[in-house]
């Protein structure tokens, strides 16, 4: 049967089928992040072609990266109040991302590419709401599991984003790929709109502006909320000075070349399609602490050991390590706010798990390119441990049950 009901779990969803919503599901996330994975590739050659500093391409990464997270609120409001809308709302975000991709491709000017850059991260930001609460409620009692395995198709995304930029750089100048690059988008867009047809959730009761700002201001004093979002800015500012600046580091510092530059980051997203249902597993099975504590221990001593290490084979080692455990965080971070907090808005709570996420991490990388020119690159990756190895101490101080 295509159309089911969901396993009585106090929310009912209706729709596809639990096999086709996971699917497509991975597919449009796998796409999102060929796109964020892409971006960073491209940075380098900005970078080399408007003679940019550092601090130029973190502020870039910054205001990209703020634009993205101010959006998590009203996507978070309009999956929770419109929910029989949610296939429109997730296949208009990838079709706008790549309408503005393509806009950025056709201006030559910084300004605008960093605004074209912005509105694309704000409109793909409107994904992850209505997405991982179709999940949470459809898998209820495998959430960790069914966020990961979203996950997995960002992990995806993110493999195959870098190895295909990089090797059209090798063909294309950057702006032609950004151009071509609304054709997927579209083209998924409407894939999901079809087959997603029907998707709802039993959230989007009529309710006052108001009655949601409040509901908001109650889910904002959940302790084990405030938790998970501190640990949730904390994981994400470090990982966000690693995908500014690795790129960065391998093509200027370590001089490979787009391609060579391209598998290296690839590398750390390949691991993570194993890594992020086997993290998301286990935190199903014990405890989502148990998963996150060593974990941002792990990160902070890979990102530590990258300046450290040099080139070669050494630095696959580490980049794998650092994969292995960086891109399972958000996943388990998001089950674990699902996990304590009410009901009524789940797709609001999500927004404000990326909301921490993309706000306080889009700080970091303008910090960090001050220091890149200040002192150098390497810099960067031990403002970014230093941060890991914080988040891991507060993340052992708190609890994430209610």
């Amino acid at each position: 049967m295509d159309r089911v009901q969901v396993e009585k779990t106090g929310e009912q969803i209706v729709g596809p089928s639990r096999g086709v919503l996971g699917v497509v599901m991975v597919l449009g996330h796998a796409l999102k992040h060929m796109f964020n994975a892409g971006f960073f590739i491209v940075l380098p050659e900005l970078r080399l072609q408007f003679g940019l500093s550092n601090s130029a391409i973190g502020t870039l990464s910054t205001i990209r990266s703020a634009g993205g997270g101010l959006a998590n609120l009203p996507a978070g409001y309009l999956a929770d109040r419109f929910t029989e809308r949610w296939p429109l709302i997730l296949a208009l975000a990838l079709a706008t991302t790549g309408v503005f991709h393509l806009l950025m491709g056709t201006f030559n000017v910084y300004w605008l590419l960093v605004m074209m850059a912005t509105l694309g991260a704000m409109s793909i930001s409107f994904w992850h709401p209505p997405a991982i609460t179709a999940l949470s409620q459809k898998f209820a009692s495998r959430r960790g599991f069914s966020i990961a395995m979203h996950g997995t198709g960002g992990s995806i995304g993110e493999a195959l984003g870098p190895i295909a930029v990089g090797a059209l750089l090798g063909v294309f100048l950057w702006q032609s790929i950004l151009k071509f690059s609304a054709i997927p988008a579209v083209a998924v867009a409407v894939v999901v709109l079809i087959t997603l047809r029907g998707l709802r959730g039993d959230t989007g009761k009529p309710v006052a502006f108001a009655t949601y700002i409040s509901s908001v201001y109650h889910l904002l004093r959940h302790p084990a909320l405030l938790t998970v979002l501190g640990i949730t800015a904390g994981a994400t500012s470090a990982h966000a000075i690693v995908l500014t600046f690795l790129p960065i580091y391998l093509r200027v510092d370590l001089g490979y070349n787009a391609f060579e530059m391209s598998a290296f980051i690839s590398a750390s997203q390949v691991i993570g399609i194993v890594s992020q249902p086997t993290m998301g597993f286990l935190s199903d099975r014990y405890t989502r602490k148990m998963v996150l504590l060593p974990s941002l221990v792990l990160f902070g001593i890979g990102v530590l050991a990258i300046p450290l290490v040099g080139s070669g084979f050494p630095l696959v080692l580490v980049i794998l390590l650092m994969g292995a455990v960086a891109f399972p965080l958000i996943a388990i971070l998001l089950a674990a706010a699902m996990d304590v907090t009410r009901a009524d808005i789940p797709a609001t709570t999500v927004s404000l798990v990326f909301s921490a996420a993309i706000i306080f991490s889009a700080v970091t990388p303008a910090i960090a390119g001050v220091l890149a020119d200040a002192y150098s690159v390497k810099a960067a990756f031990f403002l970014a441990s230093g941060i890991a190895f914080g988040t891991a101490l507060f993340a052992a101080l708190r609890s994430l049950t209610r």
